[in-house]
This record gives structure tokens, sequence and C-alpha cells, in this order.
């Protein structure tokens, strides 16, 4: 097996996680020119799940365009941004006080996966574009899960053993 692009996914304890709020302030930024993409963080009391299309080195190329209460729809998200990859529209979005430059990529009205940063350069940017294009068609959605804290994996202490 041979390796190479591929989605993973994360998720957050709940809406209020403070490592899912960088993550929303990023798609609101990249998705300002489509309202309907603005993420509420309420009614994820039970959790959220992304995902994100990375390379074979784990280096994180585009991001899911939404936040799922489910595993199962976000997968379904994922399986479904690989079937249309040869449908996708691509926006370019910039941030004029920044001076920084992103993208988006979607299908009619429906975002589907944005920009993983912003780039200094519109150079950057196209790369990214072509990158994350190429990548997308090509990527594997594995079954099964693992724990990416290693000091998850170490076994429990009992504390009443002598």
């Amino acid at each position: 097996m041979s390796a190479g692009s591929r989605i993973v996914f994360t998720r957050f304890i709940s809406g209020d996680s403070p490592k899912l709020r960088p993550w929303v302030a990023h798609l609101n930024r990249v998705t300002v020119s489509t309202p309907t993409v603005a993420v509420p963080l309420e009614g994820l009391e039970s959790g959220a799940v992304v995902w994100q299309l990375v390379s074979a080195n784990n280096r994180e190329i585009a991001r899911s365009a939404g936040v799922h209460s489910t595993f199962d729809e976000a997968a379904e998200s994922a399986r479904r941004a690989v079937a249309i990859s040869t449908e996708l529209d691509i926006e370019l979005v910039s941030e004029s006080t920044r001076g920084t430059y992103g993208w988006m990529a979607r299908v009619g009205d429906s975002a589907v996966m944005t920009c993983a940063r912003w780039y200094p350069t519109n150079r950057d940017r196209t790369t990214s574009i072509l990158l994350a294009i190429r990548c997308l068609a090509s990527a594997e959605l594995l079954s099964g899960a693992r724990l990416i804290n290693p000091s998850l994996l170490a076994p429990a202490v009992d504390s009443h053993e002598p």
C-alpha cells in the first residue's frame, strides 16, 4: 500500500471546545461571502467533528467547510467531497487588511472545503489550490480510528497496588 493523501477526522468534545473556536473562526473568515456556511456552535453540546485533507507526511492541505454533529455526517461529507472533486468551483478570497490570500471550493451554492490557512502571496494560494484538487481526487478515507496523543497509550496505573 502506498502512502498518499487522505482524509482525517477530528472530534471536539463540544461546541465550546477551545480547540474548535479557531477552526470555526477560520471557516467563517474564508466563507464570509457565503453567509449560509456560518457555523453556529449551539447544538453541539454532545460534540463536533470536522475533516481535513492531509498529505502523506500529515501536512494539512485543506479543511472541510462544515462542522458536523456526528462522525457519520462528517464521513459522508468527506466521501461526497472526494466523489465530486472534479466538479468543484474555486472561489478566491483575500483579507486586504492583512494582505493574505485564501480560497474556498464549492459546488453551486454549497461550500465543500476551504484552504487550510491563509497564504502570503497569490502564487502560494494557487499552488495550494492545485495541490488540494489533485490530492482530494485520490484521497483515501480509512476505516477505524487511532489515538493521536501518545500519552493516552500509556497503561493505566492502579493506585491501589503496592
